[in-house]
């Protein structure tokens, strides 16, 4: 598993007080067929018992201590201290699959060494909602690089990645700010490094869906979108003006997704602000039906609820 030799992979888990579901992530990593990786554990300043929990460990695990400072910055500290070839990200509530790893090396072998290897994900909330998951046939779509799969409508798993580890380097990591969908920043700031290889089967890693998640917090997916978006004004993004319309097409599919899920769950407010700051991306694309149809939504969404509160005050108790 770890050896005196370089790892192919170094996955990179941080942890913040989930000791209970820590044990399961490192089990899932240790049932890899693929063997040729470590295992850094970044603990971001927990207080229940996940040194204790990671003591057991042995030498499976190199553990790296910060005080609280964010999942961006533990992961980055696990990229500073990586010595494989490729940092494959987990976070420390979800489970890989035994093939996981295999398959990444495989598809990183037969398409070239690309930089950027995403793979896919199931959502559950109980174990045995994994069983049901089979070993598939890979099914590999490759881009030349990140932002030439914008025309791509499928859906994207973000936080299942394996990335060359002077590539994580070289655009320096993850942001430090506290967000939801960093990872998503990430690959924007990676947009151009060569290869882009995207597994659509055999599904890769297992989301698993709580109160904790962290894309469970509106505020923060609301945050994180208006980081992207403050980031491309700011022209932070590679690419430059001859590869704008791709980034915003990857951006503005994201800011909709968003914007839209922030209004059914009634978040107007969060919902047409991400609106009023993405309408001068949106004409440069255009995209006709969101700039004059969302506005429209979300009105009769208030007005729904304006609606069903008044009822709820007038009904006998």
């Amino acid at each position: 598993m770890t050896s005196t030799r370089m790892p192919f992979f170094s996955v990179v888990i941080p942890t913040y007080n989930r000791a209970a579901l820590l044990e399961r992530t490192l089990a899932s990593v240790f049932a890899q067929e693929e063997t040729d990786y470590e295992v850094l554990v970044v603990d971001d300043g927990s207080t229940d018992g996940t040194l204790e929990l990671l003591a057991g460990q042995g030498e499976r695990v190199r553990v790296l201590r910060q005080h609280n400072a964010g999942p961006g910055v533990a992961r980055n500290a696990g990229i500073r201290e990586a010595k494989g070839e490729y940092v494959a990200f987990l976070d420390s509530d979800d489970v890989w699959f035994p093939w996981t790893l295999a398959t990444y090396r495989k598809v990183l072998r037969e398409q070239g060494m690309p930089s950027v290897v995403m793979g896919r994900s199931l959502d559950f909330a109980r174990e045995d909602e994994l069983s049901v998951v089979r070993r598939e046939p890979e099914q590999v779509v490759l881009f030349p690089d990140y932002v030439s799969s914008s025309g791509d409508r499928t859906p994207r798993t973000a936080c299942v990645l394996a990335v060359k580890t002077e590539a994580l380097r070289r655009v320096e990591g993850f942001t430090a700010a506290r967000i939801a969908g960093e990872d998503h920043d990430l690959l924007m700031r990676l947009g151009l490094e060569p290869g882009f290889a995207w597994v659509r089967a055999p599904v890769t890693m297992g989301y698993r869906k709580h109160p904790g998640s962290e894309s469970s917090s509106m505020e923060k997916s609301h945050q994180g979108t208006v980081y992207q978006l403050m980031q491309e004004r700011l022209g932070r993004y590679p690419g430059g003006a001859s590869r704008e319309k791709e980034r915003l097409e990857l951006m503005l599919y994201g800011v909709r997704h968003v914007s839209h899920w922030l209004l059914s769950l009634g978040r107007t407010e969060l919902a047409l602000d991400l609106y009023r700051r993405s309408l001068p991306f949106h004409r440069v694309l255009p995209r006709w039906r969101y700039m004059v149809g969302f506005p429209a939504k979300a009105a009769w969404v208030h007005l729904r609820q304006r609606v069903r509160g008044r009822r709820a005050e007038a009904s006998p108790e």
